[in-house]
């Protein structure tokens, strides 16, 4: 498995319905394809995200939020030491 992070940013600060939606949203497609969600974190302002998952490599991330309708600044592959 991958470690992947995604970041988000948003104009406006983002609510916790708006977050909420997003979590549902993507819950069956990440289930779908194998993405495990570990952790988000959201900056004081709530303007910028990062979510932290597992999944096969990249791309598999990238099908599951794209199919769950999900938009992102960028998406990349990390390692933890």
């Amino acid at each position: 498995m991958s470690l992947v992070l995604m970041e988000k940013t948003f104009p406006e600060p983002a609510s916790d319905e708006l977050v909420e939606k997003m979590r549902q949203a993507t819950e069956v497609c990440f289930e779908i394809n194998d993405v495990v969600r570990k952790i988000t974190y959201a900056s004081s302002d709530r303007l910028r995200f990062v979510c932290v998952m597992e999944a096969r490599d990249l791309e598999t991330a990238r099908r599951a939020l794209e199919s769950a309708g999900m938009t992102y600044d960028r998406l990349w592959t990390a390692t933890s030491f």
